[in-house]
């Protein structure tokens, strides 16, 4: 079942969205439930090259993708992407997704330094700059929904997830902070926090005689004995961004199957 269309075709008509990390398939689902719940502008701001197929997704959907192509691990780079982006778009946007996610696997000993510098550059500080940037328009408009794309890594330790968690538990630290200080402003920010997901990243090992097992282990340390979907994310992400969601703030949301119960 497509979970992307549970909304109805005019939730989010008038509304336009930026999707940091637009090039993934978080974030690809996210863009094709907002274009299909009315939303005609959709940003997508990625270095990926799937930026192109997101773009002629959604183009079938009736939206407009304005592609920015940057290297989000660039500060610079990306404030210059987020002037272009109001050149190309208009000064108006009501909701900003931060899909962007890099994930760097080490034993804490065997850890390098330059290895959880750059998951902190892509994982927290991009989410930091990207979303202060479009706040203060959000912030003059007085209103603004800002959906991050934290990590279930964040509620217990995993062998060999160390400093990938760390930087997503730093995003969690933002959201509430940002909560606080922007809720005033009737900005609402949230992060959803999926589990280990059957997206390209996991695909990446297909070939690989560890896949099945890995695959296996993430399905028996969940409740529901079952692999996340991007559909599975995608419909709550939605959510937070509508009008159902007004008194919603400063929320960590997990959606893993009930595992963090079991990481004892």
């Amino acid at each position: 079942m497509d979970r992307s269309n549970l909304f109805a075709p005019d939730t989010f008509s008038g509304k336009c969205a930026i999707i940091a990390g637009g090039g993934g398939d978080f974030a690809l689902a996210i863009a094709l439930g907002f274009a299909r719940g009315g939303i005609k502008k959709i940003a997508l701001l990625d270095n990926d090259d799937a930026l192109e197929k997101a773009a002629t997704l959604l183009k079938k959907e009736g939206a407009h993708a304005i592609k920015v192509a940057v290297d989000l691990s660039n500060e610079e780079a990306l404030q210059e992407a987020i002037k272009s982006l109001y050149l190309k778009g208009g000064e108006i946007w009501d909701i900003l997704v931060t899909a962007s996610g890099l994930f760097i696997g080490s034993l804490l000993v065997d850890s390098k330094l330059e290895d959880l510098e750059r998951l902190m550059q892509i994982n927290a500080l991009a989410v930091l700059e990207i979303s202060k940037l479009i706040a203060k328009g959000m912030i003059e408009r007085r209103y603004g929904k800002i959906i991050h794309l934290g990590s279930s890594a964040t509620y217990f330790g995993t062998p060999g997830s160390g400093i990938y968690a760390a930087s997503k538990v730093v995003v969690n630290q933002l959201t509430q902070t940002m909560a606080v200080e922007w809720g005033p402003h009737n900005i609402q920010v949230n992060t959803v926090c999926p589990t280990v997901a059957d997206t390209k990243f996991l695909r990446f090992v297909e070939g690989n005689a560890r896949h099945a097992e890995l695959r296996e282990k993430v399905k028996e340390r969940m409740p529901l004995k079952r692999l996340l979907k991007v559909e599975d994310v995608a419909p709550i992400v939605l959510f937070l961004a509508s009008d159902g969601s007004q008194l919603i703030n400063g929320a960590i949301i997990p959606v893993d199957g009930g595992s963090r119960l079991l990481s004892t």
